[in-house]
């Protein structure tokens, strides 16, 4: 069986590459670390039956950290392994440039654990790529486009004084897209993510692209001339949409600079009675598994809500010296090394109540299946109005084409106006952070024809 590490041939993790900056940075009387990514990245690209794209690319970066004279200083190369002793010196001007008043919080105790390989990596080969062509055939009235991508990563940090800790780990993607025409064209896109690129297309042939398809045939019919509904159920790929809009309430960098309107709520109900909001890239569930952050904090799982009520926020090594409180382990680097910034790692919004699925018994639903991108959003009051198509589904299960819609409101509020979920959880990616949440019916948002905004 192929091993993770054989993924990374040639990759110069254990040659001592680092060991020449961390002795460059104490010839400095600097204490100092190294944070090394190799990345390797395949994408395939099917479309009717046959492969229009292929590519396979490698990546990596260098940062450099020291601190000196009570300063942070920072440095970055866009190659995994870099040598380069200007980096040190580089690193040295830059903490002195940003010196603070305060002194820059030390390099942490809990320094980040040698974690064991992971199972064998993603990767898009001949058995994946002849699936994916198989279920990219199409018809008359119907195409399919299929985008995969397998990301494998290998991350290494080395810390003065210490033996170098590294851990590998890599995410599948699918990105379906499916278009169909009938009385007029109906188009629906939906993104898998996973730890396999085996799984995620088990779950294609097994249940995603049937409804996928059965969406876009219904959003391909004659609109509805009316909104006429009962009950409203926002999917999980809109939701998961929505909750990157508050996701930076719930980082403590926001609450310190005064950007959270959560800030000082602690403890106070926040979220519907069984909503419940956390984060924890170790999950099963987790595309992307990360033992430790970027700064080498162990990551586990946060609670932000629970049962409605606010407990906590993520928070880095800096922040979190701020405010007095441990790091949660939220401090993320870029894929080229940036400095840590904080984010979620895999933000997961649950709800105790399983109100089940878009058929109601004597009610009308309107199910927002997709969103088409924002009008407007402000992440810090939580005002929302985004392009939408949705379905409006009878009692028996039929569905008609509710048309494009908007959809507008506040996060904040919809947090607050949860009824339940229909045991769906879809998940959405912004760079190495994802948002999953399951469909939730809801009392508190405002639905409109789109061509009538």
């Amino acid at each position: 069986m192929t091993t993770s590490r054989e993924h990374f041939a040639g990759a110069e993790a254990r040659t001592g590459a680092s060991d020449v900056l961390l002795a460059e940075a104490a010839r400095h009387g600097a204490d100092a670390e190294v944070w090394t990514a190799w990345h390797e990245t395949d994408e395939l690209v099917c479309r009717a039956g046959t492969v229009e794209r292929r590519s396979e690319v490698s990546s990596g970066a260098t940062a450099l950290t020291v601190w000196a004279e009570g300063n942070e200083g920072y440095a970055v190369r866009n190659v995994p392994g870099a040598t380069d002793t200007a980096l040190v010196t580089t690193a040295l001007e830059i903490g002195r440039v940003l010196a603070a008043e305060d002194a820059a919080p030390a390099p942490q105790a809990n320094r980040a654990p040698h974690t064991p390989p992971a199972a064998p990596l993603p990767r898009i080969g001949a058995d994946a790529t002849a699936r994916l062509r198989a279920l990219a055939e199409g018809t008359g009235d119907l195409e399919i486009e299929l985008r995969a991508r397998a990301d494998r990563t290998r991350v290494r940090l080395h810390r003065a004084g210490a033996g170098p800790a590294e851990y590998d780990t890599g995410v599948a993607q699918l990105f379906a897209r499916i278009t169909a025409r009938g009385e007029g064209t109906g188009y629906i896109g939906h993104h898998l993510f996973g730890r396999t690129m085996e799984g995620i297309l088990d779950d294609a042939e097994r249940t995603e692209l049937a409804e996928l398809v059965a969406l876009a045939r219904v959003l391909a019919s004659r609109p509805a001339t009316v909104l006429d509904h009962d009950d409203l159920l926002v999917d999980g790929r809109v939701l998961s949409r929505l909750l990157t809009l508050v996701a930076p309430a719930f980082l403590l960098d926001s609450v310190l600079e005064g950007r959270s309107p959560l800030k000082d709520r602690v403890g106070e109900r926040v979220a519907s009675p069984g909503v419940t909001l956390l984060d924890d890239p170790t999950a099963a569930g987790s595309p992307l598994f990360i033992p430790w952050d970027g700064e080498g904090t162990p990551t586990g799982p946060t609670v932000l809500v629970e049962d409605g009520v606010l407990r906590g926020f993520l928070s880095s090594r800096r922040t979190a010296a701020e405010a007095g409180a441990p790091a949660t382990g939220s401090a993320h680097r870029g894929a080229n090394g940036e400095m840590p910034t904080v984010h979620p790692g895999h933000l997961l919004l649950s709800h105790t109540d399983d109100l089940g699925t878009e058929v109601r018994p004597d009610r009308t639903v309107l199910h927002v299946v997709q969103a088409n991108g924002a009008h407007t959003s402000n992440p810090i009051t939580g005002d929302f109005s985004i392009g939408a198509n949705a379905v409006l589904v009878s009692p028996d299960g039929t569905r008609r084409n509710a048309g494009n819609i908007t959809l507008a409101g506040n996060v904040f509020e919809l947090l607050r106006s949860i009824d339940g979920h229909d045991g769906r959880v879809r998940v959405n990616r912004s760079n190495n952070s994802f948002v999953a949440g399951p469909g939730v019916w809801t009392r508190s948002l405002t639905v409109g024809h789109q061509d009538a905004v």
